[in-house]
Formats: structure tokens, sequence, C-alpha cells
């Protein structure tokens, strides 16, 4: 009998132990400094949510947005499925150099005109990316970003036709142009018709798609199952 009891308190003992190692889940962590005592000190993190609601679920967004708003919108959260994105443009600039052992200058136009139908589609969450290789192995892209952060948006379209002009000193000097960012609703010359996603302003100097007569991206899409 003195061994059976000897044995119950050694496991009390074990028992009581083991429950101040015990990790507890809060819905908040109390010792803010994570020094192991709930003291004054941790009164500065409760203070930054003083006042504030706790444990309810964001209000549900009721803004309806313009027709690209909406179709954006739908990518990101997968009602709609994009299937490809027809993109086609004409670029034109006016470049002047000079010739070694010439002094007078040389004044180029050069235009340029491509099509290309991008079928890769891979979604990253925050943002979406588009892109193909034509049958010259050329390489192009259009891609959307949201900065979750700032509650922003931005464009990226890349074409890799359009490199050697660069590198000769025609439309900027910047195969990858991001558009200025925007925040919600989009500038009124971001919109989306009939004739496909139009991306009229936020373009730099520097930028290839500052020099398009015309940038034509046409979604192709269908609502999600």
């Amino acid at each position: 009998m003195n061994h059976l009891m000897t044995l119950l308190a050694l496991v009390v003992a074990v028992t009581a132990g083991a429950q101040g190692t015990t990790i507890h889940e809060y819905p908040w962590n109390p010792d803010w400094n994570n020094d192991n005592f709930v003291g004054s000190s941790d009164l500065t993190g409760f203070l930054s949510a003083f006042g504030s609601e706790f444990g309810n679920p964001p209000e549900p967004c009721d803004y309806d947005g313009t027709p690209l708003e909406e179709l954006l919108g739908g990518i990101a959260s997968d009602d709609i499925i994009l299937d490809s994105v027809y993109m086609e443009y004409q670029l034109e600039d006016v470049s002047t150099y000079y010739v070694v052992g010439c002094p007078d200058p040389v004044t180029d136009t050069v235009i340029i005109s491509y099509s290309h139908l991008l079928t890769n589609f891979q979604d990253y969450g925050g943002h979406w990316i588009i892109r193909g290789w034509d049958q010259f192995n050329v390489y192009n892209h259009i891609q959307f970003f949201m900065n979750l952060t700032q509650g922003t948006y931005f464009w990226n379209i890349r074409s890799d036709a359009i490199a050697a002009l660069l590198a000769e000193g025609f439309y900027g000097s910047n195969i990858n142009p991001n558009s200025d960012e925007s925040s919600m609703p989009f500038p009124a010359d971001w919109y989306l018709d009939d004739n496909g996603i139009h991306i009229e302003s936020g373009w730099e100097e520097n930028d290839w798609p500052y020099y398009a007569n015309y940038l034509h991206i046409l979604p192709y899409w269908h609502y999600a199952e």
C-alpha cells in the first residue's frame, strides 16, 4: 500500500509539473513581449487594438465595379476562367543619331506591327500572368498585379519582338514595362468593351507601350462551372 501511495504521489507531482509547461492557444497572445510574464509592458500590444472590434468577419464588398474590374475580380476569385488573350500592337518612333566621322545627324522612323495569341495562364493569388511563344520562339506576356498592402493595381506587358529595336535606341529602354499603380476605381481610360481591354494611361517614356499607335488586348474567357 505504501508503494502504491508513493506511486500515486509521483504521478500527481509529474502531472502538476506538466501542467506548468502546457502551451495554451489563445485567440491573442497576452504575453505581448514573450517574456513568460503578463505585466504592464504587455499593454502596449493591447492598447494598439483598443476600441476596435474583435473577431468579426470582414464586411462583404458591395462594390459593383466597371466591366473591366468585374472581369479581373472574377479571374482572381476563380469565378471566371481566362482561356487566352490575343495581343496586337503597332509601334512608331523617330530616332536621331550620328554616324562616326560625319557631322550631319541621321533621322530614322521605325514602325513595327505584331500579334500573338497567349494561352499559358497561371494564377499566383496576388497576380496572374498569361504568356506564350510564337513560331519563331519569341516570348510575350501580360501580367496583372495587385499590391495587397496598398490596394493598388498595375500592368506589366512584355514583348521580345521589339528587343533588338530597343537595343538600337527605339521605344524607350525597357522591355518589362509596368504601368503606374492605380487604386479602384480604375482610371477612366482603363476599360473593357467589345474590342477588348484598353490601358491608355500610366506608361512612361521608357516603356514601349508609350509609343503604341494601338495596343489591342482581347481576352477570351468563360464562367467557371
